[in-house]
């Protein structure tokens, strides 16, 4: 029989006009926003956490002063975040036994209304030095069109300030909702795309769509490539002009790239990461852009993270930094919550909810 899942608590922040709505899918809900004023900047009362069967949760999951014990009767956590590393270490979920009894789901999905747009704006503010011309315009107050932090262009070039994306190669590392956007994107503008998986082989996207986005038959990229196969991912290395990386952190995933994969990526290459910061070492990348052969880097993760004050990424001339901000867009928590009540309604019917976390893999 499947469970009715009628009382809710809320965790995260949510409008007034969405929590009216989710109120109306559930026989009691109870919303307590970190931060909240008054009532809601209270904890969760244990009698309360004793009855829910559903929890809307920020990514660091159920909060830690609730032990498992304090949950009987939960059944599933919504995340609104796509990482369920934090969640899956909060005192509530980390148990062998909770982890049998809860269902867990990731927010990913819905970060393809923010994440790709980042992507793109980095891609071209890297091409066309866009980042460097305002700063410097800004500062000299001057109209002046030379970008002293770059080399001279040759006398018969246009300038030091532009490239054209058009007809170049974006290598997608990891091909989940937020590449198979990013694809869709890219196409826009003449990009070839190809794709870098575990398997190397194309596959369906079987989580959260948001109408009119991404490409679910994962047919945009012209080939796929294998991060098991050292030749097939030097290969796909190889031809990538801009790489974007978009990948979990996992043990697979970390430290993946390193002094030999930048240096088989094509002379000029930009590097993009709103994956996870330990993708890499901070050191292996300023290595690839110090000795010119990489011509930018945009990052919203780092290694470390939050990156140490005064670290020479910071005021790198080919790099421009976001502190973990490309999933922000108007509206994030409410995405999230039609996401929640996608998946009550498929378990309550019976089916299996979207983005299942397995624990073993972490995400």
């Amino acid at each position: 029989m499947a469970p009715s899942l009628s009382n809710l608590i809320i965790t995260s922040p949510l409008s007034p006009e969405k929590l009216a709505e989710v109120k109306t899918h559930f026989k009691s809900v109870h919303h307590y926003p970190p931060g909240g004023q008054g009532e809601d900047a209270k904890k969760v009362p244990k009698d309360l956490a004793n009855k829910a069967d559903v929890w809307y949760a920020n990514y660091t999951g159920i909060p830690p002063y609730l032990e498992f014990a304090d949950v009987p009767n939960l059944k599933l956590v919504q995340l609104t975040s796509a990482g369920a590393n934090n969640a899956l270490n909060s005192p509530a979920l980390k148990s062998e036994e909770a982890r049998k009894q809860i269902t867990i789901s990731s927010a990913s999905g819905i970060h393809s209304l923010s994440i790709p747009q980042w992507i793109l704006s980095q891609t071209i503010s890297l091409y066309m030095h866009l980042y460097l011309q305002t700063y410097n315009t800004r500062n000299t107050q001057k109209w002046d069109r030379s970008i002293p932090q770059l080399p001279p262009p040759p006398p018969e070039d246009f300038g030091n300030s532009g490239r054209s994306l058009y007809g170049k190669t974006a290598g997608l590392l990891g091909y989940g909702h937020i590449a198979r956007e990013t694809a869709r994107l890219l196409k826009a503008f003449n990009v070839n795309v190809i794709a870098a998986n575990s398997t190397g082989s194309k596959r369906k996207d079987e989580g959260y769509i948001i109408p009119g986005t991404g490409d679910e038959e994962g047919v945009i990229p012209s080939a796929y490539y294998s991060t098991n196969d050292p030749e097939s991912f030097k290969a796909f290395l190889g031809k990538s002009d801009i790489l974007i990386a978009s990948l979990p952190s996992t043990p697979q995933t970390q430290n993946l790239l390193k002094d030999e994969h930048f240096d088989a990526l094509p002379k000029d290459a930009i590097l993009i990461n709103v994956g996870r910061g330990d993708l890499f070492k901070s050191e292996t990348l300023l290595k690839a852009l110090d000795k010119g052969h990489l011509s930018g880097a945009a990052l919203d993760v780092t290694d470390p993270e939050p990156l140490t004050d005064g670290h020479p990424l910071y005021t790198h001339p080919l790099v421009t930094i976001t502190p973990h901000t490309s999933s922000n867009v108007k509206g994030y928590f409410e995405v999230g919550a039609d996401l929640l009540l996608e998946n009550v309604k498929r378990i309550r019917e019976g089916g299996k909810p979207i983005n299942k976390v397995i624990p073993e893999r972490g995400y």
